[in-house]
């Protein structure tokens, strides 16, 4: 962690030094979720090659992305409903136009996935000029700076980058940021290009909203979910390579048989086998060619295969249902997959807790520091609420039988029963309930019209 600004001064190095082990960690992790598992499970590739093979995987499970898009699908795929004031408003005119201007469902959907990835995803705001834009902002350019005595208590927020020969830096306080330039040169710290310019922001709050995964008493950044994973995923591909190369050999399996059996190649003089794979020759008494053949013992592989598989569910906090992999049977109802799918849940409520705040607070900045900056139909918005959905597909029939079941006892009422089942609201839902409502009357007055 990073206590005072010494790691910016003449000299120090790039990046500095306390912070390399957690960058190489997010570099890692990048190239995992693009797929690139060869360039960081060297280790388990070395096991299962020979020296004179190409250290390259067969095949890549992805499953480090496959995890990280299971928990933004299931924080995002469902839209959250988002609300400042009554619709109309001049509040909620305000949070729409903000959320339009800045597609804020997928930049959130951004930061969703670099929070099981690196452990920290970042919003960032500012003025362009015209409006407030809300981004998201690599990790690896984040650098916060904190208490000593409270690691929970951060001064600044320093982001940082390399352009060229040049290390662009901002220092974001409460209020105002300060702006620098340094020399850049084989990985340290040049002078100052220009005097630091600071830029009051006219806002009392941070502008970076940082968004943790799993954060313990004692730490500045989130625990990513790679980490935990990396020996299963590796085991498993390379198991998986190395059943591939049995399956290889027996679909082409090598001969032996008698010398006589070999042809010359009258253009290099060279002994060969016509068809088929390597052949070994043998003594001419052996008689008739065979197939060189062996166990691959493969019921064994596929067995460690399946307990490794278990253990990635439970350690990556899903299970089979959150993929799709449903048994017959098992999942019935919309009840009994959320039942399927406990620690799934649980897993997205832990991060939603921290998304919630976070993009709460990003948007309120947003606003406020559009008011600060005087620009036109500006208003703060001091009260925002998100509504998030499960990420869970609705039982259209569950739903119905339930509401089927509240309205005669008067648990709810028909309009907010037609709401939650078909989603209208406002003149449509009016409409709807005086359509019911006059069929009903119309069924009522059958009885009296054939007495």
């Amino acid at each position: 962690m990073i206590t005072d600004f010494g790691f910016l001064n003449n000299g120090q190095p790039w990046p500095p030094e306390a912070e390399r082990d957690r960058l190489d960690t997010y570099r890692q992790n990048r190239l995992l979720f693009e797929g690139k598992h060869d360039l960081v499970y060297r280790d388990a590739l070395e096991r299962m090659l020979r020296e004179d093979e190409a250290l390259t995987l067969v095949m890549v499970l992805n499953w480090p992305k496959r995890i990280a898009t299971l928990w933004a699908d299931m924080l995002l795929g469902e839209p959250p409903t988002i609300v400042a004031g009554a619709k109309g408003s001049p509040e909620q005119v305000a949070l729409e136009r903000i959320m339009k201007d800045n597609d804020l469902l997928n930049v959130a959907y951004e930061v969703a996935l670099d929070v099981p990835t690196c452990g920290t995803g970042i919003f960032k705001v500012r003025f362009d000029g015209q409006r407030g834009i809300i981004e998201s902002q690599p990790p690896e350019y984040w650098f916060p700076v904190v208490d000593s005595m409270n690691v929970k208590e951060t001064w600044a927020h320093v982001l940082a980058w390399v352009v060229g020969e040049r290390l662009v830096v901002e220092i974001h306080y409460r209020g105002f940021i300060e702006h620098r330039e340094y020399t850049y040169d084989d990985g340290e710290i040049g002078f100052l290009l220009y005097d630091p310019m600071v830029v009051e922001t006219g806002v009392d709050n941070f502008l970076i909203e940082p968004v943790h995964n799993l954060l313990t008493s004692n730490a500045v950044y989130g625990l990513n979910d790679f980490d935990d994973l990396g020996s299963i995923v590796s085991e498993i591909e390379a198991r998986l390579a190395q059943i591939a190369k049995i399956l290889d050999k027996h679909a082409d399996p090598s001969m032996y048989g008698s010398r006589m059996a070999m042809q010359q190649d009258p253009n290099t003089g060279k002994w060969h086998m016509p068809g088929g794979s390597k052949f070994w020759p043998v003594d001419d008494k052996v008689g008739r060619p065979g197939y060189v053949t062996w166990d691959g013992k493969l019921e064994a592989a596929f067995t460690q295969i399946e307990i490794l598989m278990d253990q990635l569910y439970m350690l990556s906090e899903t299970s089979p249902a959150a993929f799709g992999n449903i048994k017959q049977g098992l999942c019935e109802s919309g009840s009994a997959l959320k039942r399927l799918m406990i620690a799934p849940l649980a897993k997205v409520n832990r991060i939603r807790m921290r998304l919630d705040p976070a993009l709460k607070r990003a948007i309120q900045t947003c606003a406020a520091l559009e008011v600060a900056q005087g620009m036109e139909g500006a208003v703060e918005l001091n009260d925002v609420s998100i509504q998030w959905q499960d990420g869970l597909p609705d039982d259209d029939t569950e739903l119905t039988q339930n509401m089927v079941a509240r309205k005669p006892v008067g648990l709810v009422s028909t309009g907010s029963a037609l709401k939650m089942l078909d989603g209208i609201d406002g003149e449509q839902l009016e409409l709807e309930l005086k359509q019911i409502a006059a069929e009903r009357q119309v069924v009522e007055e059958l009885p009296k019209k054939e007495e």
